[in-house]
């Protein structure tokens, strides 16, 4: 992941389909960024 490699710089999205408005795209992006995204410091391992 990007967390991995120490990245926590800007996400850019870009949206160029015409068969959706640009808010339509622009909203899905996000809330697929939202579910993708990982905002929580990572824990001990439990597993291991």
């Amino acid at each position: 992941t990007l967390r991995m490699v120490g990245y926590d710089g800007a996400i850019s999205i870009e949206h160029e389909d015409s068969l959706m408005s640009s808010w339509e795209g622009l909203t899905k992006a996000v809330n697929f960024l939202k579910q993708t995204v990982i905002f929580e410091k990572p824990t001990a391992m439990t597993w291991a």
